[in-house]
């Protein structure tokens, strides 16, 4: 499970006269590196007193209303990228009433200027991570937009990541609203498929159950994972989704087409299609159009539309959901 931000290209000046170009990892790079000196207004839009030869604005430029040097003008309308889509940065008043979504983190300005996205898919957005995350990397999350986290909390290799509590409370700790966990299962281990959704379980419940929003999903993925004929893959997988019923837990199934054929052998298998399904397919698209039936699930929950990618320094996928996650 993986995600990414749109690496962008960034402009710093040197000491000298000319400019150095170089892409920065996060388009948060950009927007600290160019300070505003003033507000101003061209218009009726907001902008910002900023640097022209520093490379700080790439909108509309309108000279004579800012204070200093011939170099710093008025600059509105700058263009941003945010996980919902690109827009322009402006006065949140204006971009509602164009019917736009305020996004904040993406403007150079004070808080009430930020990236205005038209048309961009409703719904909301987030990460799954396996790696351990910070609380500064989760406040990172929340404030490129993301409303949910879902951390690993079971390994392949037959254990529980030990890392998932603290993600889990550090994510809370930046008020990332829900944080559910994923459990990737170890059908060749001896633990048997319940016995690791309850060690799972139990380790939440005694280690950081009030961080956790109570959802585990069941990653069904890698054919070379799983036991080597469909009969058995069943039997195993069916074990695992009736455990979610016999410990009382909200489940879920991340898995594609794909990869539900190779593991169970057809696409109308449908065991376990009263849970939500979290689909994976990577075409940077946030939304359901491409969705095709099977497992019985006829409408998706989420998808995770880019994978193995880099956000506020960590590796991520990048997901969304038609309503809340």
């Amino acid at each position: 499970m993986r995600f990414t931000l749109v690496t962008l290209l960034s402009l710093a000046a040197a000491s000298s006269a000319s400019l150095l170009r170089g892409y920065a990892e996060h388009l948060e790079s950009e927007v600290s590196s160019c300070s505003y000196s003033a507000t101003c207004s061209s218009g009726g839009v907001s902008g910002v007193c900023v640097s022209i030869s520093g490379g700080c604005c790439k909108g509309t430029t309108t000279s004579n209303l800012c204070p200093g040097s011939s170099d710093i003008k008025c600059c509105t309308n700058n263009p941003c990228s945010t996980p919902q889509g690109s827009g322009t940065c402006m006065q949140t008043s204006l971009c509602s009433s164009k019917g736009g979504q305020s996004i904040s983190g993406y403007c150079t300005g004070p808080s009430d200027i930020k990236c205005c996205v038209q048309g961009g898919s409703s719904g909301s957005y987030g990460v799954d991570i396996s790696v351990a995350a910070s609380t500064s990397t989760m406040s990172c999350f929340k404030s490129n937009g993301y409303s949910f986290v879902v951390p690993r909390g079971y390994r392949s290799s037959g254990s529980v990541d030990t890392n998932v509590c603290s993600n889990l409370k550090n994510a809370q700790s930046a008020g990332i609203a829900t944080r559910d966990v994923y459990l990737f299962p170890c059908p060749t281990c001896s633990r048997s498929a319940a016995g690791q959704l309850s060690d799972l379980v139990n380790h939440l419940n005694s280690n950081c159950k009030s961080a956790w929003s109570g959802r585990v999903w069941l990653d069904i993925e890698g054919k070379q994972y799983w036991l080597g004929n469909t009969s058995s893959n069943k039997s195993w997988y069916q074990q695992l989704a009736d455990a979610c019923k016999t410990y009382g837990v909200k489940c879920g199934v991340y898995t594609n087409k794909t990869q539900w054929i190779d593991i169970f052998g057809s696409s109308s298998y449908s065991y376990g299609s009263s849970y939500p399904l979290w689909y994976a397919h990577y075409d940077n698209k946030p939304n359901f159009s491409d969705f095709s039936s099977f497992g019985g699930w006829t409408k998706p929950h989420a998808k995770q539309y880019a994978g193995d990618v880099t956000a506020c320094s960590v590796g991520v996928d990048k997901n969304w959901a038609s309503g809340s996650f």
